[in-house]
Parts: C-alpha cells; structure tokens; sequence
C-alpha cells in the first residue's frame, strides 16, 4: 500500500509539472507605446509560434505607482495569429488612423501605465512577460516606443524586467505598430553607435529665435587643442563661436590641473581623446554640433555639444570604452531631438555603457568591479597617480580604422 500510495503521490506530481509546462507561452510584449497623450497608448504582442493562439486565457496586469498589489486587469478576447501581431488599444484613443489597428479594445478607459508603471502578460494565472520595477516607482519608459530587442524569431518572453531587452524609440512611432520595418534592432544595430545624418549639417548651430539655444545643426570645424577626455578646442564657423567645448553627456575622470585633480582614468580618457579620437585632425572630418532646445554654454563659459569624427559620435565611443560617468536613463525633449535612424542617441549611450559594465572596462571596473579592470595611471593601495602617460590602448577597434 505503502509503495501504491508513493506511485500516486509521483503521478500526481508528474501530472501537476506536466500541466504547469502546458502554461508556458511562447508570446510576448513586442512594442510598448507610452505616447504624449495617455489616450493613444498601446501595447502590441507578436507570437512567434506556427500556430494561431486563442487569448481568452490571456490577460494585462497593471501595478502604478510602485504598487505591489495588481491596479487593473485587462482580459483579452481574440486570436493571435501564428508569427504575427497583435495590437491592444484604448476606446478612448484620440487617433483614428490607430484605432483602425486594434485587434482588441479596452473599452471606458485608457490603457493604465505612463512610463513608470509594471505590465504583466499572464496566462492562466501565471507571469508570461513582464515589464517594470515591482514594487518600485522609477521612470524606464515614459513618452518612448519601446521595442523588444532581437529579430522577430528570437523574440521570447521573460518573468523578469531587463531595459537592454528593449531599445527605445522616439516616442509614437506609429509607422512601426504590426511590422518590423525599423532599421535598429539588434545589439549589433546598437554596438555600431549613431552616425550623423546630413539633415543636421543643414540645421542652424544657434536656434533661431534663441541665440543662447542650440538649433541642432552641425558644423564642420577644425581641431586647435585638446584639453582631456570630455573637453577640446575647435575653430569658429558657420554660428559655432570657437573655443573650448564640453562633450554633453560626459564627465571623464579628471587630470591634474588649477581646480581640480588627478582621478584613476583621468589620463586614459585624456590619451583617447588626444591619441585616438583627435589625432591628425586635419586628416579627418570634425563636426561640432548643438544639442536642440539646449543652452549653448554652460557655467564656465564653455560650450556644451556633440563632437563628431568622420562620421562618428566621439560621446559614444568614449563612453563604449568605460571612460565617464553614467549618461542616465531619463529622455528629456533635447534627448529626443538628436537622434539616428529614429533612435535618440541616449539609447545608444546607454547600451554602449551597459557593454562596458558587462565587460568591467574602465571606470566601470575596479572596484566596483572586484574583477574589473585597474587603470593603468594608478595606484589604487596609495591612491595617487603614478603616470601621466599610462600604457592602454582601446578595448574596441575605432570605426574609421
């Protein structure tokens, strides 16, 4: 008896995991659109499967405001076809042209999330795909169209929130819902940073109503000198003043000078800039380029901007090699207004950083990575510099070369 009543108690185990693997989806959260009007917003799933799926088992959960208890669930009715989209609107959607795209209607209100809000796709009472902070209330999504990494067969879902399994998009980039016609979607997509476009040569370098704005637009100009990792000096032209410029949205460690003192890679984010990136500037094109809607100096007189090498984004390579502080996660309206192939340059910052986190290069090494590198120009047992010429060279091939 003994033995019978063993055999049933692993049966019905047996049964129950075979019943739980049943539950298994393989369809996922392909887009989410946090729009400007809270009306419009959107959540599209793709199912990657060969065969159609009926979602009347299938469900949206909502957690605002860092709530750890569930805020609204939203049953869905229809079929997803195999390898295809499936778009969930709002009844109260201000947009005709996206309401003709719906496959299903959440009728008397909006779709209840504003960019800081936790999305849970459930079947059967269990956690398919999820996105957000549980119980946290941070901003990873406001007013930005998120799409899920990858090409469309490798989508899969996942019970827990990673951003760098979505890029981020400007925001209501309608002409994407039910396809995957963008141009950036993989890590390599990514990994190859922005180019600059020839619509900003063409743009104003000072805005036009604002002569302390920047209009955005890029100017070919030439090196005079290099400060150190985030700072350099271009010649005038074409609205750009001339002068020492900041690279917006870095802060290298510092190098020896009047106010302020040598810090671990101060002097290897200085020899890149110098020896890398800048050298024989004659022989290479250089842009400056204004950040739209921002101010064109910042506190000390200098000019803030993008600096741009045959082509390439001086910001991002550095930041790709570990050599400044965290750019940010938040997408202000200047964020949104420099941007590649309808990606905002920050997305490619912040994969750029993640990569060199991963790999604990630079900064992003030791000690906050034990196992991270150690920069080459100090002693971390006394804490001071022991050269201003380190021997480094850089992690990653330069574009141009």
């Amino acid at each position: 008896m003994k033995k019978l009543s063993m055999l049933f108690f692993i049966m019905a185990i047996g049964f129950g995991l075979a019943a739980c693997g049943k539950t298994n989806s393989p369809i996922v959260i392909s887009k989410v659109f946090e729009t400007t009007v809270q009306a419009n917003n959107m959540l599209e799933l793709y199912n990657p499967s060969d065969k159609d799926i009926d979602l009347k088992d299938y469900k949206f959960q909502f957690y605002t405001n860092g709530s750890i208890e569930v805020s609204y669930t939203i049953d869905l009715v229809g079929t997803i076809k195999a390898k295809s989209f499936f778009l969930v609107g709002s009844g109260l959607s201000t947009n005709t042209t996206l309401t003709e795209k719906f496959d299903f209607v959440f009728e008397g209100d909006t779709l209840p999330f504003n960019g800081n809000d936790d999305i849970e796709l459930v079947y059967k009472k269990q956690v398919i795909d999820f996105i957000g902070y549980p119980g946290q209330d941070i901003t990873f999504g406001h007013e930005l169209t998120m799409i899920r990494i990858g090409l469309l067969e490798s989508y899969a879902p996942s019970k827990t929130f990673n951003p760098f399994n979505f890029i981020y998009y400007l925001p209501e980039m309608y002409q994407y819902i039910k396809n995957d016609n963008y141009e950036i979607k993989t890590l390599e997509d990514l990994y190859a940073g922005p180019r600059l476009e020839d619509r900003y040569k063409a743009m104003p370098y000072v805005d036009e109503n604002n002569p302390n704005i920047g209009g955005g637009g890029a100017v070919l100009t030439t090196v005079s000198g290099i400060a150190d990792g985030d700072t350099a000096f271009f010649n005038a032209k074409d609205g750009f003043g001339g002068g020492s410029m900041r690279y917006f949205y870095l802060n290298t460690p510092e190098v020896n000078g009047s106010h302020v003192s040598a810090e671990p890679w101060g002097y290897v984010a200085s020899k890149y800039n110098k020896q890398f990136l800048l050298n024989n500037a004659s022989q290479k094109e250089i842009h400056v380029q204004s950040m739209k809607g921002y101010a064109l100096n910042e506190g000390y007189g200098r000019y803030l901007g993008l600096v741009w090498v045959n082509g390439y984004l001086s910001q991002f390579l550095i930041v790709a090699e570990g050599l400044s502080e965290d750019v940010g996660t938040n997408y202000n309206d200047y964020d949104l207004a420099m941007h590649y192939k309808n990606v905002p340059y920050l997305t490619f910052l912040r994969f750029a950083e993640q990569r060199a986190k991963e790999n604990g290069w630079g900064v992003k090494g030791y000690p906050a990575n034990p196992n991270g590198e150690k920069s080459p120009d100090w002693n971390y047992d006394t804490n001071v510099l022991t050269t201003e010429n380190p021997v480094w060279t850089p992690h990653l091939a330069l574009p141009w070369a």
